[in-house]
């Protein structure tokens, strides 16, 4: 009997879902916690743009002088830039800071995404995708199932990445719209 008992103890802790919290996804609005926008149960953000009459071989130009400009981080990779049909894929990196408060822990959290940026005469499509929380060697932990102690931390968390995340899509529509050739 006790050997059963200490073969269960070990089972417990050797078992790597022993522990493991779920939280389910808090969908309001058709937002995640009422902040990031969900499409099929994923967090997505997608915008088309028109930019006047500009060329899609121009308007893949601008999308990856953008690119090269403002995804820099080590991690950063556009695995597809293809000018026959107007497409750049990447997986970019995002860092939320938050500071400490009495009321927080505050922290650095790393977020990684899919860009997809499709072009085509006139306009473009910009679409943002498969959000991922880097967290200390870990693997990778999708959006929609990552927890947080303080339901509060996690509200200013995705607060942080929403505003940087729209930041980018308008520093991407600025820089697409507003180019200007030498």
């Amino acid at each position: 009997m006790r050997l059963f008992l200490i073969g269960l103890l070990m089972a417990c802790f050797l078992n790597p879902s022993y522990g493991i919290v779920d939280c389910p996804p808090l969908i309001t609005n058709g937002k995640l916690q009422g902040i990031l926008p969900v499409v099929n149960q994923k967090v997505r953000y997608s915008e088309v743009t028109d930019c006047g009459a500009v060329s899609q071989a121009d308007l893949f130009r601008r999308a990856r002088l953008w690119a090269v400009q403002s995804c820099y981080s080590p991690g950063d990779t556009f695995s597809l830039s293809d000018k026959e049909t107007g497409d750049l894929v990447g997986r970019v990196s995002q860092v939320v800071a938050l500071p400490r408060s009495e009321h927080s822990a505050g922290g650095v959290y790393t977020f990684r995404y899919s860009l997809i940026i499709e072009c085509t005469n006139r306009k473009y499509r910009a679409t943002i995708t498969q959000l991922d929380v880097l967290e200390n060697g870990t693997k990778p932990t999708p959006i929609e199932s990552y927890c947080q102690k303080n339901e509060a931390d996690l509200r200013a968390i995705y607060i942080a990445l929403d505003g940087q995340i729209n930041l980018r899509l308008t520093s991407l529509q600025d820089y697409m719209k507003n180019y200007k050739p030498f």
